[in-house]
């Protein structure tokens, strides 16, 4: 137990430690960054460049079209003298121009129309489609009602021809009654 508490215990400094030397590497170059938007003093090296350059200054060098040359008084000027945007005077900018003249023999008229057509194939074929299905269930619905009804006038009939035979029985059964009470009365 106080071996596992000295070893949480080291590794919690050595976090902390870490943390240190990365806070204090983040603060120094966020100072340096700082100090660079306000000066040029990292632009210059301490120790001399080797091989020596030639030519030796960034003057000679970028005098005349350097991105950050503020005097543009060395600048060739303009052929003309419009306000910006600078617009050409000339015919030059268009001779690798394609041209287009909105010119397809048809072929978009006719690429659009057989697109149409063939949405209108596929929304037929869709609603056939629907339709078949409608009319199958119908028949099955239909077929259905049939069987129902052949049923129901095959129980109507064996229905009747109970009623009749019971009613056969009844009035036989009453003539019976009727005879036993005449015979009986004699």
């Amino acid at each position: 137990p106080n071996r596992s508490f000295q070893t949480t215990l080291a590794m919690k400094s050595s976090v902390a430690l870490h943390l240190l030397l990365l806070l204090h590497v983040s603060f120094e170059l966020v100072s340096v960054a700082a100090k660079g938007r306000n000066s040029n003093t990292g632009l210059h090296r301490g120790t001399p460049v080797s091989p020596k350059l030639d030519p030796d200054s960034h003057k000679l060098f970028f005098g005349k079209d350097y991105p950050d040359d503020e005097d543009a008084s060395k600048h060739e000027p303009q052929k003309f003298g419009h306000p910006y945007p600078a617009l050409q005077d000339t015919s030059d900018y268009d001779k690798d121009y394609v041209k287009d003249e909105n010119n397809d023999d048809g072929e978009w008229k006719a690429q659009m129309t057989y697109d149409l057509l063939r949405t209108k194939i596929s929304k037929v074929k869709e609603e056939y489609r629907k339709t078949e299905e409608n009319e199958k269930d119908i028949r099955s619905q239909v077929d259905v009602a049939q069987k129902n009804e052949a049923n129901a006038a095959h129980a109507t009939r064996d229905a009747e021809a109970r009623a009749a035979k019971a009613k056969w029985a009844v009035e036989s059964a009453e003539e019976a009654y009727r005879r036993l009470q005449g015979g009986g009365a004699s």
